[in-house]
Order: C-alpha cells, then sequence, then structure tokens
C-alpha cells in the first residue's frame, strides 16, 4: 500500500512517450499470472463518481479490492479513499481507514484506479512509481487509468517484469516527474490476466463517511 502521502498524477503540460509494449503475460519468460477478474461496469460506475471532480479539473483516485478463488482473483469492491487532489495528483489520506475496510473484510488490494482529467491515458513516473508498490506486494496488481476526454478512454497496466519493475524499483530520483531509461516500462493487460466480466461490485466511498 502506499503511505498516507503517495500521490497518483503526472507532470502538466504535453503527453511524454509511454514506452509501453504490449502485453507479455503470456511469454514463456514471464512468471505465469492468476487470472484476475474486474467488474465491467467498474469504469463508467468510476467516471460517474469521479465526474464532479473531473468537470473541475481534478484527480480521483480508488482502489481495487477483491478475494482470493484459488486459481484467480476477482474485483468485488471499489473503495473510494479520502483524498484531496489537484489537475495531475491525487493523494489518498487517512490510509488507516482504508486498512481497516480491508481487514474488516478480509479483502486484498489488487489495483487501483484513477483519472486524468485532461490529458491521454498513460502511466506517469508517478503512476509508476506508486504502482511498483503494489506490484513488488502482488504481481498480478494493476493499473486503471481514464481519460475521458481522450481516446482510448481507459487502459489497464502493469509494470513489465522483469525490467520495467525492477528499473523502477531502483529509481532513486528526488523530482516527481521525471525520465525513466528508454525500455519498455510498462505493459497493458486488459487483452491478458486481467478480464472484464459482467459481475456484481460494490462501492464505498469513504469520503462521505
Amino acid at each position: 500500500m502506499p503511505s498516507k502521502e503517495s500521490s497518483y498524477g503526472r507532470p502538466p503540460g504535453p503527453t511524454p512517450p509511454s514506452r509501453i509494449e504490449p502485453s507479455t503475460s503470456k511469454d514463456p519468460t514471464v512468471p505465469e499470472l492468476r487470472t484476475i477478474k474486474l467488474p465491467r461496469e467498474c469504469l463508467p460506475r468510476f467516471l460517474s463518481i469521479a465526474r464532479v471532480n473531473t468537470l473541475q479539473n481534478r484527480e480521483t483516485c480508488g482502489l481495487l479490492l477483491g478475494r482470493d478463488k484459488g486459481k484467480k482473483y476477482v474485483v468485488t469492491t471499489l473503495l473510494i479513499p479520502k483524498q484531496h487532489s489537484t489537475s495531475d495528483t491525487c493523494t489518498m489520506d487517512e490510509e488507516e481507514l482504508v486498512l481497516q475496510f480491508t481487514e474488516e473484510r478480509q479483502l486484498i488490494t489488487l489495483g487501483w484506479i484513477h483519472t486524468h482529467p485532461t490529458q491521454s491515458c498513460f502511466m506517469s513516473s508517478v503512476d509508476l512509481h506508486t504502482h511498483s508498490g503494489f506490484q513488488r506486494m502482488l504481481p498480478e496488481s494493476f493499473a486503471v487509468v481514464c481519460a475521458p476526454s481522450s481516446t482510448p478512454t481507459f487502459g489497464i497496466f502493469r509494470l513489465t517484469d522483469p525490467g520495467g519493475l525492477q528499473v523502477i524499483l531502483d529509481c532513486n530520483a528526488k523530482e516527481a516527474f521525471h525520465p525513466h531509461p528508454g525500455v519498455p516500462i510498462y505493459t497493458d493487460c486488459d487483452n491478458s490476466h486481467v478480464q472484464m466480466k459482467d459481475m456484481p461490485l460494490e462501492i464505498v466511498d469513504l469520503r462521505f463517511e
């Protein structure tokens, strides 16, 4: 889990090169990943929740929680934590409430989701560092980026491993937004181990509790 001051975001201005590569989860050199089932309604429901912030050019972030079903993981809950945001960052507040929620429900953090209100669908350097903490804990962890004003409007990503994950874990740059080596850092995973299905979804918004 990210710390209380973890930020989700990207630099203002032109979109940098993404250095994304097609999914490698089927590559025999990549460790086998368990399938994650993601409710199809999660993305439109999250965009609806985020709409007020999006209209004000402010990001919104959430956590995708679920359960271990043996050979697969299943996302059951979209949790919106207490947070504060700008046009290019979203910072989770009172993380102890998230920890309490997951422990009480016996849920696993399988991924996270956030908006890019005006920019395109990519993973910024801050996003990459945020996600490295999730993926180090659970190799199947994924990040959803929603870009309602761009095409495509969403992407589901993970760090390349081997490759991108170690690059980010070894990165000691002090600036929030900074470049990384010109290698494929992250990959799409919505056509591989993350599969959207018609399934029920619980939504819990801690901002109003």
